[in-house]
């Protein structure tokens, strides 16, 4: 009896004593058994990466086995199976997961029912479906998502009604008119009644003005039929983020004035907000074309320039004053220039843009007294590009007027090839012959843009074969041409044309006349010009004469009379450069080809 006592008290002890040592074996195998999940976890996801998916999932599935209610290898398991076309057989583990204690999923619940969503969807279970998410609003009260994964769920297996039932149900059990709005407004959309998803726009953005941009992307779409109802039913509506849709809405509807009226009337105090609003409102009507838009793009940046600090607010101003100017709106570009050119405090660059566009504005407004003063005075704000470049715009101004003194007085000393090309003009214009043809042959090819040069170049054809250095009357003809009277111009080019020898300038002028009474309408004008043109005497010119009454006459639907104008063209002068498109154009003629 002491014996067994005495084994059974060192039993005990020995019981004791072990006890310690299992503690400090289980805690030693916890990292190698972590490690092995860690180890498998990392070959499952490689394997899915290189595209060997039936692997990936039976590596999954060895992880699941140990924890089913992991969220890491279920996700993986699903996305396995997709590709592979087996997505239903991740129902065993999905049931598995939803079984496991909740402790265990504790930290990802979410992820689970939302796989398990997605699988009894694709199983094409619905009440299943609609269990599981009635657990997961269970567990998770006053949330949104369970009600949103459920409808997410159903639309991935293209079951529209089945996704209404489940935002409907999340609404009516979270008692919030305005849960799941976003979500009953792209349902809305896919079905085309853009009345309701309007209706669920709205509190959606009032909610989260993150929705807008995605409210305003589904309802551009609209027909044009039902675009005016919407408006009005933003109309009613005068907080700020149903203005803001509105104003997006016309903006992108064709109603750029209508939407900076809109978003003006209902900006907050809020500076931010009010920055914002019009910061993308304006990034929206720079994309747009027409005066309106330009406008809008105006009024826009001003009512941002009041808003900003006052270094940015200049430049604000400045954009602000070019886009009223592109819109023909020259008082309100004055107004927007005018404080910023006279503020010494703004930056120089700004200053210097403010008083580029001031002049520009005063010289198409004919104002050039003030355009010449203020360009003086803001001599020191331009570089010299700058200045020569409004200098020259001054000129062509003084010309349009008709002061030659004053635009010869501002051109003087000017030796750039622009400037000996513009003074070549200004010769023209007074009827100096040789002067003009000595400037516009110092100005060379390369003298402003490529419209400029080819004008510049045919001029001097035209000039050079005139003996007299002076022709008062074809100066007096090209300025009024300057100045916009092409009538008056067409007449006194005829004149000089039909006093001059053919071989001497003659025929290049009327050929000249000819093209403007043609661009002016004056056809009968045009074809006596043409006709006169095509002298003999000038073979140089006449070939280009005949083929510009060819086509006149082609325009006015007279087929036969082009046909045999063009046949006597080829025959009579074979040589020339103009043949080919002769030929093109006696074949449209003959309808063999289209007419371009």
């Amino acid at each position: 009896m002491t014996d067994l006592r005495s084994r059974s008290e060192t039993s005990w002890a020995w019981r004791q004593a072990r006890r310690p040592m299992l503690a400090v074996a289980l805690i030693a195998a916890v990292p190698s058994w972590v490690a092995a999940q860690d180890s498998t976890m990392s070959r499952a996801f490689e394997l899915e990466r290189r595209g060997n998916y039936a692997a990936a999932a039976a590596a999954y599935r060895s992880l699941l086995q140990r924890d089913p209610a992991a969220v890491a290898p279920l996700l993986g398991l699903e996305r396995a199976l997709m590709p592979l076309g087996r997505s239903s057989e991740i129902l065993p583990e999905v049931q598995a997961a939803l079984r496991a204690p909740p402790g265990l999923k504790a930290s990802g619940a979410g992820p689970v029912y939302g796989v398990a969503l997605r699988a009894y969807a694709g199983a094409g279970l619905p009440d299943s479906l609609e269990a599981v998410a009635e657990r997961w609003a269970g567990a998770s009260p006053g949330d949104e998502t369970p009600y949103r994964e459920w409808g997410a769920a159903a639309l991935g297996a293209h079951d529209r009604p089945g996704a209404r039932t489940a935002y409907q149900r999340g609404r009516e059990r979270l008692h919030r008119p305005d849960a799941l709005a976003a979500e009953m407004a792209q349902l809305a959309i896919a079905d085309g009644d853009y009345r309701t998803a309007l209706g669920e726009w709205l509190p959606a953005v009032r909610r989260l003005p993150g929705y807008r941009a995605t409210a305003t992307t589904t309802l551009v779409g609209a027909p044009d039929s039902i675009r005016p109802n919407l408006l009005d039913q933003l109309g009613r509506e005068h907080d700020f983020p149903a203005r803001r849709l509105d104003a997006d809405l016309r903006a992108r509807w064709g109603d750029p004035l209508g939407a900076v009226e809109r978003l003006a009337d209902a900006l907050p105090d809020s500076r931010p907000l009010a920055i914002d609003a019009l910061r993308g409102l304006n990034d929206q009507l720079r994309l747009l074309t027409g005066r309106d838009a330009r406008e809008a793009q105006g009024r826009t940046l001003e009512l941002l320039a009041d808003r900003t600090t006052a270094s940015e607010r200049a430049r604000l101003r400045l954009d602000a004053a070019r886009a009223y100017s592109a819109a023909g709106r020259r008082d309100d570009a004055r107004r927007m220039l005018a404080g910023i050119a006279n503020d010494h405090e703004a930056p120089g660059p700004v200053a210097a843009g403010a008083s580029t566009t001031l002049v520009q504005v005063l010289i198409g407004d004919g104002k050039l007294d003030e355009a010449a003063s203020r360009l003086a005075q803001h001599r020191t704000d331009l570089s010299g590009d700058e200045y020569a470049g409004l200098r020259r715009k001054l000129v062509v101004g003084f010309v349009q007027a008709g002061n030659l003194d004053r635009a010869d007085s501002l051109l003087a000393g000017d030796s750039t090839v622009d400037g000996l090309a513009l003074q070549g003009r200004l010769r023209l214009y007074r009827g100096q012959v040789a002067g003009a043809i000595e400037r516009f042959r110092a100005a060379g090819p390369f003298a402003g843009d490529r419209t400029d040069a080819t004008e510049r170049t045919a001029l001097l054809a035209m000039l050079q074969p005139i003996e007299a250095d002076t022709l008062p009357r074809l100066g007096a003809a090209f300025l009024a041409l300057a100045r916009g009277d092409t009538g008056r111009a067409v007449a006194g080019l005829a004149e000089v044309g039909r006093d001059l020898a053919p071989a001497n300038g003659g025929a290049e002028i009327q050929l000249f006349a000819g093209r403007l009474a043609a661009a002016s309408g004056q056809a009968a004008e045009a074809e006596r010009l043409y006709r006169a043109a095509a002298a003999p005497a000038a073979p140089g010119t006449a070939p280009a004469a005949e083929l510009a009454l060819a086509e006149l006459w082609l325009e006015q639907r007279r087929p036969a009379d082009a046909v045999a104008q063009l046949e006597h063209l080829i025959l009579t002068y074979p040589s020339s450069a103009l043949v080919p498109q002769a030929r093109r154009r006696l074949d449209e003629a003959r309808g063999a080809v289209p007419q371009t």
